[in-house]
């Protein structure tokens, strides 16, 4: 086994650490957050969150990155590893009698492992088991074979909202001691990409939504790790098998609107983006104006019918509220991190965002790796040093060992 393969097998085989406090940021049960701090004595530290990956899909929670997260803080950063909605109600492929992390929510239990004596699922279960080896479809990070449904409009983004602006609070509440909330990165891996640069553009969509700043979020930066950062290329390469059509509503690949018979262009296509990207950077927020206003999720931010399914109109609204290219520039540091040889989310979606920030006059620090998709958050690899000291840099503050 080598290349993309032996790379997962890397990230999901090392054992999940446990955090030192968890706490909630909200009422649903993934609306919490586990914090693990750097070593005592070392000082007030940046406080980084941390928003993991797995195409907004509901058996990939924060488990995966938690040795991600420890090594951060191993390097001198406190570090906030936020839960948030994913897709609908599916089988998690963890173990769901496992013991839970504290604070987690469903799914969070410790992914089975070759030497784990507990029971596991047996070959007609119908659950999904993970590995690079199992023969039978899965829902895998890059969405192939089967996979859950990704996403969940409008709780998603409520979610990466929430956390955005209620941890570092959260933190200072809590009195953790190293944390300095006076200094926040986001940093976040594949879809947890996506969610740092759209956390960060908040202050770019239409004043009407509810998700939307005055003014920039009072960040350091923002570091995205193999992102899905552009949506028209991500849907044109069909990254994570549909997995942003979803995301914004879609079933099967199709709206409502084509459902019933109505096959007109859905106005999401890859070669049709919506209000973005343009001189000014500003017409992104003219059209959607109208689709924002209200308090219930079930009645704003274009969003329509049973669990946020949308039609054609609301795809295209929504396009222009989800897509961080749509929203450039955001005046925000930024860092991209991405593999040459990552075949889940391709180098052209980070390509397309960073010469779509570049048309409308911001700078993105593109630091390009050999490597594929997960190397950036396995703590074995030379790459995750280089993300630690590219969130070290924007936070101005020196790199532990």
């Amino acid at each position: 086994m080598g290349g993309a393969a032996a790379e997962e097998a890397s990230v999901f085989g090392l054992a999940p650490v446990a955090p030192d406090r968890t706490a909630a940021y909200g009422e649903h049960p993934d609306q919490v957050v586990d914090f693990y701090l750097p070593p005592d004595g070392s000082g007030p530290a940046p406080l980084v969150l941390l928003f993991h990956g797995g195409a907004w899909r509901a058996p990939y929670d924060r488990r995966h990155v938690s040795p991600f997260a420890a090594f951060l803080a191993g390097r001198g950063l406190a570090v906030a590893s936020v839960e948030y909605r994913r897709g609908g109600d599916d089988l998690s492929p963890y173990d769901p009698a496992a013991p839970e992390m504290p604070g987690g929510g469903p799914g969070t239990g410790p992914r089975p492992g070759p030497d784990d004596p507990r029971p596991r699922p047996g070959p007609d279960d119908p659950r999904p088991r993970p590995g690079p080896d199992d023969p039978r479809p899965r829902p895998g990070p890059d969405g192939t074979g089967g996979a859950p449904r990704a996403g969940r409009w409008p709780e998603t983004f409520d979610d990466i909202a929430a956390a955005v602006d209620g941890v570092p609070r959260l933190a200072r509440d809590l009195g953790l001691p190293g944390a300095d909330t006076d200094r926040v990165v986001l940093t976040g891996h594949s879809a947890g990409g996506h969610a740092v640069l759209w956390a960060a553009a908040r202050h770019r969509l239409p004043s009407g939504t509810p998700w939307y700043l005055p003014s920039p979020s009072p960040l350091c930066g923002v570091v995205a790790l193999a992102p899905i950062a552009d949506f028209a290329t991500a849907r044109a390469l069909d990254v994570c098998s549909g997995a942003v059509g979803q995301l914004l509503g879609e079933r099967g690949g199709k709206s409502d609107s084509d459902d019933d018979g109505n096959n007109s262009d859905s106005g999401v296509n890859s070669d049709r983006r919506v209000n973005s990207h343009s001189d000014d950077g500003a017409n992104s927020h003219s059209r959607n104006t109208s689709h924002s206003g209200g308090n219930r999720s079930s009645d704003r931010v274009a969003n329509s019918g049973s669990h946020g399914r949308a039609r054609t109109d609301e795809l295209t609204a929504r396009l222009a509220l989800a897509d961080p290219a749509a929203l450039l520039p955001t005046a925000v540091p930024t860092t991209v991190v991405q593999g040459r040889a990552d075949t889940d989310v391709p180098p052209a979606v980070a390509d397309a965002f960073v010469a779509a920030a570049s048309r409308v006059g911001q700078r993105v620090r593109l630091v390009t790796t050999e490597g594929g998709h997960f190397p950036p958050i396995d703590p074995t690899t030379p790459v995750a040093h280089t993300v630690a000291e590219e969130i070290a840099r924007l936070a101005g503050a020196h790199p532990g060992a």
